[in-house]
């Protein structure tokens, strides 16, 4: 069943306003407090099936944001010290630390600043902050009640998903060990082993000549590489190194390849039709289609990007497609 997220915020808003209320009556301080909010986020996120991605005395350059949700960062204050304009000098000052941990992301994570958010909450007043087109907005201090509790509980489900591109969050979602990759090269392994298309071995054999030329054939075709082949799902014994590096480099390869198809569309919307997105949810042909579309390089000349793709070694797997 597909959750409608904004109908359910707009549910939830109003006790989760309570909850926040609560907590800055009940606790003295800003540990206190924003603990009882993050799991109160955490709550949330469950009961919308949320992907919320937290990061806790985010280190920057700036000093240490007190919790980053991919883009939006949330700066805690102890009950109390925020006022109800910005011309005090609590205010500010919690301001400055969060246009800073913004400007820090930007750099760390090459976000583009206008697609961050800053909030500052210290369980009476939220302050929103952003960047647009240059020039910094900073809210007014607003009560926590119900339309801006909503208004925060939408910027967190809109900038808490889709993580940056960068090598920790690629290694922790798709490197080894990691449920995507030990399914996709297990199931790839599977199908190599028992594949009993001609193109498909004659694809394999060549590879493994030009493999065997840089790696030394003997050498390389005696490794044990049984528990290292674990970590990307291949059970059982006497696992086939050149099989399973193939299959790897596989892996990796149409990896590479998706993660060009969405950085291209975008830069590119909204001449790209079809984003990964929407792929995800085809049937099984459809997505075949899509894929042999990419592997061709066809997406690519689309948008005018010639020679990108033409064809390689990986592509052996839309020749043995099964569900």
């Amino acid at each position: 069943m597909v959750i409608d997220i904004e109908k359910e915020i707009k549910t939830i808003a109003p006790n989760f306003a309570q909850q926040i209320q609560a907590a800055a009556t009940e606790t003295y301080n800003e540990a206190e407090f924003r603990t009882k909010v993050t799991r109160f986020i955490e709550e949330f996120a469950d009961k919308v099936s949320l992907p919320i991605y937290l990061k806790e005395e985010y280190t920057l350059v700036e000093g240490r944001a007190d919790a980053v949700y991919n883009r939006l960062v949330l700066e805690y204050k102890a009950p109390g010290v925020l006022r109800e304009s910005n011309s005090y000098k609590s205010n500010r000052d919690a301001i400055e630390q969060v246009r800073d941990y913004i400007k820090g992301l930007v750099r760390k994570e090459r976000h583009k600043p206008e697609r961050l958010a800053g909030i500052v909450l210290d369980g009476h007043y939220f302050i929103f902050v952003r960047l647009r087109e240059g020039v910094w907005q900073e809210d007014r201090p607003v009560r926590v009640e119900s339309s801006s509790t909503e208004r925060f509980l939408k910027l967190l489900a809109s900038l808490s998903t889709e993580l940056a591109l960068i090598p920790d969050n690629l290694i922790r979602d798709f490197g080894e060990n990691t449920p995507v990759s030990r399914k996709a090269v297990s199931a790839l392994y599977k199908a190599l082993t028992e594949a009993q298309n001609p193109k498909v071995k004659k694809l394999f054999e060549q590879w493994s000549l030009q493999f065997g030329e840089v790696c030394d054939y003997e050498r390389a075709s005696k490794l044990k590489v049984d528990s290292f082949a674990r970590r990307f799902g291949i059970t059982g014994e006497d696992v086939k190194p050149f099989h399973f590096f193939f299959c790897l480099h596989t892996y990796y390869a149409t990896f590479i390849k998706l993660l060009a198809v969405q950085v291209v569309h975008y830069y590119a919307m909204p001449k790209l039709g079809t984003n990964i997105r929407q792929a995800a949810t085809f049937d099984s042909q459809q997505l075949r289609a899509y894929l042999e579309k990419m592997e061709e390089g066809g997406i690519f000349r689309e948008l005018g990007i010639a020679n990108f793709l033409e064809g390689d070694f990986f592509s052996w797997y839309l020749d043995v497609w099964d569900e």
